[in-house]
């Protein structure tokens, strides 16, 4: 398979297809998303541990351009095609965005667990005022 010129993209897709993804760093690579993704979903009711991975996730994104660089200079040592152009197109696709995905699905996550911590609150407060007006009104009744 020969390296795709930048120039010749036409897409996304096409440019995916000319991918091997038998190679090992890459079956590495979604096996690494894979495990994020993993995480996400066993961590989803602690915050705590849902706070690191996202840091973890968002500063491998945050240096996936010095990522890209080292992996253009070094990709002979394990890789069989140069995928790391200078535009970061590849390092983008196959790394940060499944990554920001992540992070994505982490902030919904915890948009959910904030509703639900203020429709439990709320519904507290509704039924504390209710008991204090049911006293009140057995107060006034004395």
């Amino acid at each position: 398979m020969r390296p795709v010129a930048v120039d010749e993209i036409t897409g996304i897709w096409s440019y995916l297809l000319t991918i091997d993804w038998t190679e090992t760093w890459i079956l590495c690579l979604l096996g690494f998303h894979l495990l994020c993704y993993t995480l996400i979903y066993i961590t989803r009711r602690t915050g705590a541990a849902q706070a690191v991975l996202f840091v973890f996730m968002l500063m491998v994104v945050y240096f996936s351009e010095n990522i890209n660089e080292k992996a253009a200079e070094h990709w002979r040592l394990f890789s069989k095609q140069q995928y790391f152009d200078s535009n970061g197109l590849f390092i983008s696709l196959l790394l940060s965005t499944p990554l920001l995905l992540g992070c994505m699905a982490i902030v919904m996550l915890w948009l959910w667990e904030v509703s639900q911590l203020m429709v439990s609150l709320k519904t507290k407060q509704i039924q504390r005022q209710a008991k204090k007006q049911e006293a009140e009104e057995k107060e006034k009744k004395k």
